[in-house]
Formats: C-alpha cells, structure tokens, sequence
C-alpha cells in the first residue's frame, strides 16, 4: 500500500491491496481504516479468510475519485459518524454489482451500473454482493445548486438507461486514467459528469449559458481559492472577500446560502485544516493550543469548543495518523487500508 508523491503537474494519489490469505487481520485493519468513514458489516467469517480489498484513489483540487474492489459486505454511516468524520461532501457511486439499502429513512435499490448520489452529511447503509465500483467525493459548494435542490441523497440514474449507462462509462474511464491526468483535467472530468447527468435528471435551465448557478458556483470557487491561500489567522470578512473576488456581498452571500454561509464555511476549513494537523501530530507535538492558533482561535477554550461543535469530541480525542512521510523512498508508506488518509483528504481538500 502507497501514498505516492506525483510529479509537479499529477494529483497525489493513494492504493492498497490486501487480503486475508496473506495478512491475518486485514479485514480488522480495513474495518478500523473506514471508522472515520462508517462501519463494515455483514463480512463473511467475519473477514478471517476469502476477504480482499483493492483500491487506488486520486485528489483532484478539494474532489476524490476512487477505484475499490471489495468483498461482500454492509457499509453504513450514521449520525456518530456523521459528526466525529466532519465531512460534508455528496458523492456519486458506480457500482458494477447490486446494491441495496437505506438513505435516510428510504429505501434504496440500484441495479448495477447504476449511478447512485448520496449526501454524506445524512445517514446510509448499504448492502452489496461484492464491491466493484468507482466513488467521486465533492465538496458541497462545488456541486451544482440543481442537484441539490433536487433532493440528492438517494439518487439513482439506473444502469438500464441512457444517462445511466453514459454517466457510468464516464467515470469507470475516468478512474482508470485518473492516474495520467493533470489537476486540471481531472477537476473538468469531474465537473463534467455533473453536465452529463443534467440532461438525464430533467433539469431544465431558464437562462442560458451564464445562468445563476454557474455564476455562483464560480464565485464559490473563487472565494474558497483566496481563503484556503491564507494563512489560517487572517482576519476577513464578507465584504473584504466580496472586494477581493471583485463581486459584490449579496452575490457572495447568495453563493454560499448551499453552504451555510461565508462564515460557516470559513470555520468548517479552520477546523478542518486543524483536524489534519492533529491527525498528522507526532505524539504531543505541536500542542492542541498551538494547532488551534495557527488555525485562528485565540485560545484553547474556543478551540475546543467550537472543534467539540463541529465534530462531537475534544481535538484531544484524534488519534493521529499511522502514515508516516518516508522522503528516502520518494513517498509514503504504510501496511494497511487507508480510508482514514482518504477522509484527511475528504476534510481538508489537500494531501497531508
């Protein structure tokens, strides 16, 4: 298993294989990898012989795309996880075998091939024979404004349709080269399955080209650029954002309504970015309260509280990370399933 560093114009990207038949506690190894993500269920004998999981998954700009292989079983994810992981992404799955299960109180079946979305931020579970399947995360303020106010947890484009079938080629190709891909193509052929699947969902625009949601999606991205190129501590405001991005604050504010607001936005990335760096700690070093001030809380008290709001528990609860940077070897290292690495990624928008 390998976190690799990429060339200058490649995204990082992280793979594992493991299986039972060489390494006895694999499937232990995986289930305590995705705690950050979920819980697994339902593993035959439970994982001690005939379990495997292969992946390889890519970050292009804040978005995740990922090829698995898995063995039968149960993912689900919960209101504990929901708020311990902090995410708030929507993904997209093409999975080549069935897969049933729950989204929030309604049933969800899905043939294979299908494209399913999900809104990580309420509850799931889901059941599959096997897993063979191609898994996009997006940031909420990067996916269309129509998507979402269409109800997108639970969505399915059938495997057995036109926009099913076209959706899911887009991305099991995409996976595949993700690895020859630069940032920016990656991040387009990202952004393109959503124009894809805009046609097939029924989504009518009223204006053309340069309508609202496209103005406002471009605006978010212009505002999260200038924010996540400061340092943690800079003081700003709507409308010193709205001025530096050239717009003016009613368009800011109607950008980031999606999202909670400019505000919540900015506190989600600080305790974000402050996550990271308690994952990424080497035993006490740097402190809770020196994370905290270099990612704009003045002292532990606030720090504390507003990362117990966020994710349910004191920064002093993170467990850091396992994965450790081997520069001699030209990247990182590990001997076990990494979601955990994916979800820093998922959090943060950025390799560690």
């Amino acid at each position: 298993m390998t976190v690799s560093i990429p060339p200058k114009d490649r995204p990082p990207s992280v793979s594992w294989a493991v299986s039972s038949e060489r390494q006895p506690d694999a499937f232990e190894i995986y289930r305590d990898s995705f705690a950050e993500l979920g819980e697994v269920r339902d593993v035959a004998d439970n994982g001690r012989s005939g379990f495997s999981s292969r992946t390889r998954a890519h970050l292009f700009g804040p978005s995740i795309i990922a090829r698995a292989n898995s063995s039968t079983q149960t993912l689900a994810r919960e209101a504990e996880h929901i708020r311990r992981s902090g995410i708030d992404h929507i993904s997209v799955i093409v999975n080549l075998t069935d897969t049933i299960g729950d989204c929030d109180g309604e049933t969800l079946r899905a043939e294979a091939g299908s494209v399913q979305f999900r809104d990580l931020s309420r509850p799931s579970v889901s059941s599959m024979s096997s897993i063979d399947m191609v898994t996009v995360m997006i940031p909420r303020a990067a996916v269309p404004g129509w998507l979402l106010a269409r109800g997108v947890h639970g969505l399915v484009l059938p495997g057995s349709s036109a926009g099913g079938r076209l959706v899911a080629s887009h991305l099991l190709t995409m996976a595949d080269v993700a690895g020859r891909l630069s940032d920016a193509e990656g991040s387009a052929g990202i952004e393109a399955a959503f124009v894809i699947a805009e046609r097939f969902l029924g989504h009518q625009r009223s204006v053309a080209p340069g309508h609202a949601d496209a103005i406002h999606r471009t605006i978010r991205e212009r505002a999260m650029a200038l924010l996540d190129s400061q340092p943690p501590d800079a003081r700003w405001s709507a409308a010193t954002v709205a001025v530096a991005i050239g717009v003016s604050r009613t368009s800011l504010y109607r950008a980031f309504e999606s999202t909670g607001g400019v505000r919540t936005y900015v506190l989600r990335r600080r305790l974000a970015r402050a996550y990271a760096a308690l994952r990424g700690r080497r035993g006490l070093s740097p402190s809770v309260e020196l994370i905290g001030q270099r990612n704009g809380f003045p002292d532990r008290r606030s720090f504390v509280q507003a990362f117990r709001g966020q994710f349910g528990m004191s920064p002093d609860d993170v467990a850091p990370s396992e994965v450790q940077l081997d520069l001699s070897s030209g990247g990182l290292a590990a001997t076990r399933a990494m979601h955990d690495v994916l979800a820093d990624w998922i959090r943060t928008g950025e390799a560690a």
